[in-house]
């Protein structure tokens, strides 16, 4: 079944779907089940069965049971308060397939499927999910498709894989990268994939020729991203080899902060929930150009505001909304 080569133009079958999302989300034994949610109606299956949309939420919010189209007999008789709108959220309303007077048939993805109330939703519902290799390959972990956004040449192959975190041989944490980049670019290419940075601390040079992105953010990670950089000879094996380091994480920690000041890394945090929220655009943008028949949707959550001060040379330098606090959330992969 090859459909990741060319653009299908007929509505895709819920087969068809799991299988583009498998390619991009290799299993996992310790993973919830890709198939979390199936369609509560005798008639289904599997192979056949169109889809008219897709939904994709990290989370089972308010307006992702909106937008899937919520069983009217066991909707909660006061609806959830509506969160401010993100940036790029798309309209709430369950797609009205006005053309055969009936519910669209919809194909759910959830990050984090855990809190998902079955009885809120349609019976003809299927929920894929994704968690933990959602984290390893879609934030801000091994994600070859987000340094190649960043700089990374990935036809060059001068990159390569971390693996192993908590007692997980095989987890995937952190990619790193030769590069050769100005920071305040690679700031900005940041700022641009994922609309904002919530905490950032500059090292000691504008020359950036070390991309890591991780997730997982301990003085212990630190150093091994050092570790190989070294290995690799993409930086002088010195104390201050973390000079021409960049280190992207999503929520930033104090220890993992402070072993990077010392060794003069540059770190930015762009948060947990807006790691995730990357993820989610990415798969939606996969969809949409794989199946262009069919409608595509995202849910967002909130997200704070960006806050920076200006450094004498004017580049923004981010920081969070509180600057103080900076272990309040976990990381995707912790």
């Amino acid at each position: 079944m090859n459909i990741t080569s060319k653009s299908m133009t007929r509505k895709p079958t819920h087969a068809e779907i799991a299988h583009l999302l498998t390619t991009l989300l290799p299993p996992r034994v310790n993973d919830v089940p890709l198939l979390y949610h199936f369609p509560q109606n005798a008639s289904y299956h599997f192979q056949t069965a169109q889809a008219d949309q897709v939904v994709l939420s990290v989370t089972p919010t308010g307006r992702f049971y909106n937008s899937v189209g919520e069983d009217p007999d066991k909707a909660p008789r006061t609806p959830p308060q509506r969160p401010q709108a993100r940036r790029d959220i798309q309209e709430e309303r369950p797609l009205n397939n006005k053309e055969e007077g009936r519910i669209p048939n919809t194909v759910a993805f959830l990050h984090r499927p855990f809190e998902l109330d079955t009885s809120r939703v349609r019976a003809d519902l299927m929920v894929l999910a994704s968690h933990t290799s959602f984290d390893e390959n879609l934030t801000v972990g091994w994600n070859p498709a987000l340094a190649e956004k960043l700089g990374v040449d990935i036809s060059s192959g001068n990159y390569l894989c971390i693996q192993g975190h908590k007692g997980d041989p095989d987890r995937k944490i952190v990619l790193v990268a030769s590069v050769s980049l100005l920071l305040g670019p690679l700031l900005q290419a940041i700022e641009t994939e994922f609309g904002s940075i919530d905490h950032a601390q500059e090292g000691l040079s504008e020359e950036i020729h070390v991309l890591a992105t991780m997730n997982a953010f301990s003085a212990d990670e630190v150093e091994r991203v050092l570790d190989e950089a070294e290995n690799q000879h993409w930086v002088p094996d010195a104390v201050s080899a973390g000079r021409h380091v960049l280190y992207l994480t999503g929520q930033p920690r104090k220890s993992g902060l402070q072993a990077a000041k010392e060794r003069g890394m540059t770190v930015v945090c762009v948060g947990h929930r807006v790691a995730e929220q990357w993820g989610i655009t990415y798969l939606a943008a996969k969809l949409r150009e794989a199946f262009p028949a069919i409608h595509v949707r995202e849910i967002y959550e909130d997200e704070l505001p960006m806050h920076y001060t200006a450094t004498p040379e004017s580049r923004p330098i981010y920081t969070s909304r509180n600057p103080e606090s900076v272990d309040g959330e976990t990381t995707p992969s912790e």
